[in-house]
């Protein structure tokens, strides 16, 4: 359940983040949180920037992507024993009003992997732009943020979950989107579900913790470029690199696709 105006959050001030560049300029925009509730970084549409940052803040490695900025000499740490995310959308006025089937979506796949059900808060006095949307932060497992592909999946699933109708089967809803027959939120996230509908159904199978390292630093290696880390990484790179492997392909993250 949403559990109310429970939640004070130190924002970040507005920029004009259409000058970042991004595959979306418009829809549901994303930023992660601290362990003392501040947020990290500005908001973004673009959801692969949220491994960039951790990936950062465990290497203490500045970077510049796509002309996003992330400092973690002086930018604030996201919180890495838990996922904490904001989710937000200033052009959607019925938003708040679809969170609750958000977090119904989520938890039914939590409950399906035994990751400890994610909470959501809505927060107090967002910034002008999001006070008609609101912005809400969702909470959950840090085994949501142990590795890029996880990350990358949680805030795909949180997306598609805006088109979710509450009490439904998840599966249901990503078939619907799947198929054409649910539009999605976003209009991408049909093909993308089906490109990494393989990888969704391994970490279904065989569980994140079969598949990912138990060290974090390991899941985003530190010698990798800032490129790599954005374009490889997330849930889309590792569903490719799941089709280099069956062709005998060289991988980025080999750790990843041994059989445990």
């Amino acid at each position: 359940m949403v559990e109310g105006y429970n939640r004070y959050i130190d924002w970040k001030p507005v920029p004009v983040n259409s000058k970042i560049l991004q595959i979306y300029s418009k829809g549901l925009e994303y930023a992660l949180v601290s362990a003392d509730y501040e947020q990290c970084h500005s908001f973004v549409w673009c959801k692969d920037f949220l491994h960039d940052v951790v990936y950062a803040t465990l290497h203490n490695k500045w970077f510049e992507v796509y002309k996003f900025k992330f400092n973690p000499v002086v930018d604030p740490t996201p919180c890495l024993d838990r996922i904490r995310l904001l989710l937000t959308n200033s052009k959607d006025k019925k938003f708040a009003e679809k969170i609750p089937a958000v977090l119904d979506f989520i938890n039914q796949i939590e409950e399906r992997l035994k990751i400890k059900k994610s909470i959501v808060r809505q927060c107090w006095w967002p910034p002008e732009p999001y006070q008609k949307a609101g912005v809400f932060m969702f909470e959950g497992s840090r085994r949501w943020i142990q590795a890029p592909p996880m990350l990358s999946l949680y805030s795909l699933m949180l997306r598609i979950g805006f088109v979710h109708t509450l009490g439904d089967p998840f599966m249901k809803t990503l078939e619907g989107v799947k198929s054409g027959d649910i539009k999605p939120y976003q209009k991408k996230d049909g093909n993308w579900f089906k490109t990494v509908e393989p990888a969704f159904q391994k970490i279904l199978r065989g569980g994140d913790r079969r598949i990912f390292h138990r060290d974090i630093q390991l899941n985003y290696p530190g010698h990798m470029q800032i490129d790599s880390i954005h374009n490889r990484l997330g849930i889309m790179g590792f569903a490719t690199d799941m089709m280099y492997k069956a062709l005998g392909e060289p991988v980025l993250v080999p750790y990843w696709h041994y059989q445990k």
